[in-house]
């Protein structure tokens, strides 16, 4: 049996391709959602769209701290792997989650797999830094995305268990894309969730000041954390306040991608929207100064943001101010063909994973 351990939104895209080729395969697999994302539209909504079943188990970790997180998914991760005893544990991504799988899976000595392996940001201050770093080390085999996660994984001593593949979330990109998904007019797609943004008035309010001087149609679908800081710093009613940001509520995979189909610019803090504004044609300013996918930010196709840095906010607006969309034979070509999964699952029967 194959045991995926996933718990967001980008788990559960970079999960559809990889279950549907095992699938295709006959392999016995088994999903357990730890429940780190628990409102409907975070998660439930992805698992009809992709076409995946629901859980098998769904461990409701919910929120909290770090370490609440990922003790609540151990201890209920620990018993169920232990009962069972699968072949083989996959995890994919940074998040708790992906640290929690990691953990428990190497304690009882079941061979694990990670998925987008390899990534760096060189910043242990960056939550997700540290979970990388761990499920890295401990997992049996990496699958990277592109070229530098393959060089990160070798200058630390992990080149022999990794493997290029491209990336996973471009075969469901793919799979689900046409370019006839867009919304009615060209804008700017907004979304906003880290940590490292949310948790002081200071950095928010900052965020909501560059906001306010971006041109055109902004459109956010509010993270419900970004909303419950907003609201108990007392600066929710200053976001509503900004005339052309729309705020919409949490959106599923199809309608992402049409939002994304019709933006001539994200702006986001989010890793893996980043690297798929790149898919869908829309430059991308970085809502935090991290050293996210490399090639785009030396491409000039991701521009990194300090919302609290004065030049950096001017030289983010006149990118924003530049941006328009982009064809597709003009987009970075650096995440692989869409046929990640099917290299993943042929490296797992190669190196008798499974």
């Amino acid at each position: 049996m194959i045991v995926h351990v996933v718990g967001n939104r980008p788990q559960f895209i970079k999960l559809a391709p990889l279950y549907h080729e095992l699938k295709k395969r006959n392999y016995e697999q088994c999903i357990i959602h730890s429940g780190q994302h628990y409102d409907t539209n975070m998660s439930e909504v992805f698992f009809r769209e992709l076409n995946i079943p629901q859980p098998d188990l769904n461990l409701k970790a919910g929120s909290g701290s770090h370490a609440e997180i990922t003790s609540n998914v151990m201890l209920g991760l620990e018993k169920e792997l232990d009962k069972l005893r699968p072949g083989l544990v996959i995890i994919y991504g940074d998040t708790d989650t992906t640290l929690a799988g990691a953990l428990t899976a190497s304690k009882l000595n079941i061979p694990m797999a990670h998925v987008e392996g390899g990534v760096r940001t060189y910043h242990k201050e960056n939550p997700e830094e540290c979970n990388r770093i761990v499920a890295d080390h401990l997992s049996d085999i990496l699958f990277c995305s592109d070229k530098v996660s393959m060089e990160d994984a070798g200058k630390e001593g992990m080149k022999d268990k990794a493997f290029l593949t491209g990336d996973i979330m471009y075969d469901t990109f793919m799979s689900m894309n046409t370019e006839n998904k867009k919304v009615s007019e060209e804008i700017i797609l907004m979304t906003w969730h880290r940590q490292e943004n949310t948790e002081s008035r200071a950095r928010m309010l900052s965020i909501i000041e560059f906001i306010k001087k971006l041109d055109g149609k902004i459109v956010c679908p509010m993270h419900p954390r970004t909303q419950k800081c907003l609201k108990s710093f007392g600066l929710w009613d200053e976001l509503k306040s900004i005339g052309n940001l729309q705020i919409i509520e949490p959106v599923g995979y199809m309608e992402m991608i049409s939002l994304m189909n019709s933006a001539r610019l994200i702006v986001t803090d989010s890793g893996g929207v980043s690297k798929e504004s790149s898919f869908a044609g829309a430059k991308c300013i970085f809502m935090i100064d991290l050293d996210i996918w490399d090639d785009l930010v030396k491409d000039n196709w991701i521009l990194k943001l300090n919302p609290e840095d004065s030049k950096s906010v001017e030289a983010a607006l006149t990118f924003a101010k530049e941006a328009v969309r982009v064809d597709e034979c003009k987009r970075p070509k650096f995440y692989g063909d869409g046929h990640a999964a099917r290299k993943i699952a042929d490296l797992l029967e190669e190196h008798r994973f499974i």
